[in-house]
């Protein structure tokens, strides 16, 4: 199916496979984006904020929140690159993470998706989209189980 085809298309079930790869994804944790995260879920730590604090840590300066990478990696992200929508009523089931370095403010992370898996259980669609999410110098440092419920 041709891009043109696809825009605005709803992406159904059906329509995943197994080992299907998603478009490569970047995303940017820019300081503003980050500052209005933390004050929104009440978060102060200065290892996120304050430079002269961060720079005297084992990191050498400011980092992200690990959990913050969920920002990027949802299933209206990873699939708006194939110029196709998800279906309304899609629910998430389930995420899981694996946290294996650091990310900085204002680094563009590049996110690789691929279908680790779909299945039906008690009538009910369910995809496992696995993300994993690469820094500026192409560490790994962080790895997503994403379970949405597909409705249809």
């Amino acid at each position: 199916m041709q891009m043109k085809e696809r825009e605005g298309k709803e992406i159904l079930f059906d329509d995943i496979f197994k080992g299907m790869e998603l478009p490569e994804i970047s995303y940017t944790v820019t300081t503003d984006i980050l500052r209005q995260y933390l004050e929104g879920i009440d978060d102060l730590n200065p290892l996120y904020l304050d430079e002269d604090y961060a720079r005297k840590s084992p990191f050498g300066s400011t980092v992200i929140p690990p959990i913050s990478i969920a920002i990027c990696i949802t299933v209206s992200n990873l699939i708006k690159p194939l110029g196709m929508k998800i279906p309304p009523g899609l629910l998430h089931a389930m995420q899981r993470y694996e946290f294996t370095g650091v990310a900085r403010p204002d680094e563009t992370l590049r996110i690789r998706s691929l279908i680790e898996d779909k299945f039906e259980k008690k009538g009910r669609k369910f995809v496992v989209i696995k993300s994993e999410v690469f820094n500026p110098k192409g560490d790994r440092i962080a790895t997503s189980w994403l379970t949405p419920i597909w409705p249809r």
